[in-house]
C-alpha cells in the first residue's frame, strides 16, 4: 500500500483522530491503532511521528482480525479479535485509536473496559463510530425498524467487516455510560462531518426535540432528583444539534 492510498473510513476522521491526538500532547507516545484494517491511520501516525524525529513506526502497535490487508511499513502489527479480548499487557500504551471499529463489537462495554486496562492512567483513547442519533437515522429507525447503517446483521463471519456487520447501534448516551463504567473521564464529543439530509430534517424538528427534551429533564428532576443531577448533561448533549447533525460521533476520553 501507498500513503496515497484510501482509508476504509472518510479520510476526514481519520485526520481529527490525528489531530485530536496531536492536540493532546499523546502523538509521541506508545500508540495502538485497534482495528487497524489495511493500515492507513497507522501510515499516518507513522509520517506525523516521523516528523517528530521518531524513527518510523516506532512506539505503534496495530491490531485487527485479518492480517492480510495491513501494510504499514516498521509498524508491528498483532492479529487479534477484539471481542476475546486485546492481548497486550496492562498499561501499555499512552494512546489507543479506533476508526468504526466498536459498532462491530459484540460486547462494546466489555471491548471499552479492555482498551481502560491497556491504557496509562492518563492515556487518552479516540475513537468513531456511526451515529445512530442524527435525525435521518432516528426517523429511518421509526419507520424501518433499522438505524442509518445498522442492517439486519449478518452472522457469518465473512461479512464481519461490511455494513451487515454492524452490531452495536449505540447512541451518544450508551457510548457514554460505557466510557464512564470502563473509568473514563473528560469526555469529549467531536463531529467528523455535516451528514446534509439529517441537517434538513433536523432543521424542521428542532423545536420538537427541544420541546421533548425540556419536558424528560422535567419530569427526571421532579421524580428522581438524584438521577437528574447525574444524567441531565448527558441528555441535552445526545439531543444536542452536533448529536442531530453529525454523520459519525468522535469521542475524545480519558483514562482515570
Amino acid at each position: 500500500h501507498r500513503m496515497s492510498d484510501g482509508p476504509a473510513s472518510h479520510r476526514v476522521t481519520n485526520e481529527l483522530v490525528l489531530s485530536l491526538l496531536r492536540d493532546g500532547g499523546k502523538i509521541s507516545g506508545q500508540i495502538l491503532d485497534l482495528g487497524a484494517g489495511g493500515g492507513y491511520l497507522s501510515r499516518l501516525l507513522s509520517e506525523e511521528r516521523v516528523r517528530h524525529g521518531l524513527p518510523r513506526g516506532a512506539g505503534l502497535a496495530a491490531c485487527d482480525i485479518d492480517p492480510a490487508p495491513f501494510n504499514a511499513e516498521g509498524v508491528p502489527f498483532t492479529q487479534c479479535n477484539v471481542d476475546e479480548g486485546l492481548p497486550f499487557p496492562d498499561a501499555a500504551f499512552d494512546a489507543v485509536v479506533a476508526i468504526e471499529v466498536l459498532e462491530h463489537t459484540r460486547a462494546p462495554y466489555r471491548v471499552l473496559g479492555e482498551i481502560a486496562r491497556v491504557l496509562r492512567p492518563g492515556g487518552v483513547l479516540v475513537f468513531s463510530v456511526p451515529n445512530v442519533g442524527h435525525m435521518l437515522s432516528r426517523l429511518s429507525f421509526t419507520f424501518s425498524g433499522h438505524y442509518h447503517m445498522f442492517p439486519t446483521p449478518s452472522a457469518k463471519p465473512r461479512n464481519a467487516g461490511r455494513l451487515c456487520g454492524h452490531v452495536a447501534p449505540l447512541p451518544y448516551q450508551y457510548w457514554y455510560y460505557g466510557l464512564r463504567s470502563a473509568n473514563f473521564a473528560s469526555i469529549q464529543l467531536y463531529s467528523d462531518r455535516l451528514k446534509k439530509s439529517a441537517a434538513g430534517l433536523a432543521v424542521l424538528l428542532w423545536p420538537f426535540v427541544k420541546i421533548t427534551t425540556i419536558r424528560h429533564l422535567q419530569a427526571l428532576a421532579r421524580r428522581e432528583p438524584p438521577l437528574f443531577v447525574e444524567t441531565a448533561e448527558v441528555v441535552r448533549q445526545a439531543n444536542s444539534w452536533l448529536a442531530l447533525v453529525s454523520r459519525s460521533l468522535v469521542f475524545r476520553a480519558v483514562k482515570q
